[in-house]
C-alpha cells in the first residue's frame, strides 16, 4: 500500500532534521519516505536538495547506508520514524552536526 501524502510529510520532517544538522536522520527519513511512497522520488526538488546536503555532510556511502535503512523499514516503523516529535527526543550525535553546505 502506497501512502504518498505521508511520504510528503516525511520529507518535510527530513527538512526539519536538516535544520538541526541531523543528516543521518535526514537520510533515514528520506528512505522512509520512499518506503511510504512505494518508490524513490529523485525528481522532487526538496528530496534532491536534502539528499545533496546529506551526502555532503555524511559522505555518499554513509548517506546511502542510512537512506537504505529507512527504505527497509516496515510500514508501521516508517510511520513512527516520520513523527516530528522524535527529533526533540534524541540528542544530537557529534558526527551528525555538520552545517549544510552553501548553495
Amino acid at each position: 500500500m502506497d501512502m504518498p501524502l505521508l511520504a510528503t510529510v516525511t520529507v518535510t520532517v527530513a527538512g526539519l532534521a536538516a535544520l538541526h544538522g541531523r543528516y543521518r536522520d535526514v537520510a533515514v527519513l528520506l528512505g522512509a519516505a520512499a518506503r511510504l511512497r512505494g518508490a524513490h522520488d529523485r525528481t522532487d526538488p526538496q528530496v534532491r536538495t536534502l539528499s545533496s546536503h546529506g551526502r555532503a555532510a555524511l559522505g555518499a556511502e554513509h548517506f546511502a547506508q542510512a537512506y537504505e535503512s529507512g527504505r527497509q523499514l516496515e510500514m508501521p516503523a516508517a510511520l513512527t520514524r516520520a513523527d516530528p516529535a522524535r527529533l526533540r527526543r534524541a540528542p544530537l550525535p557529534a558526527t551528525d552536526s555538520a552545517a549544510p553546505p552553501e548553495p
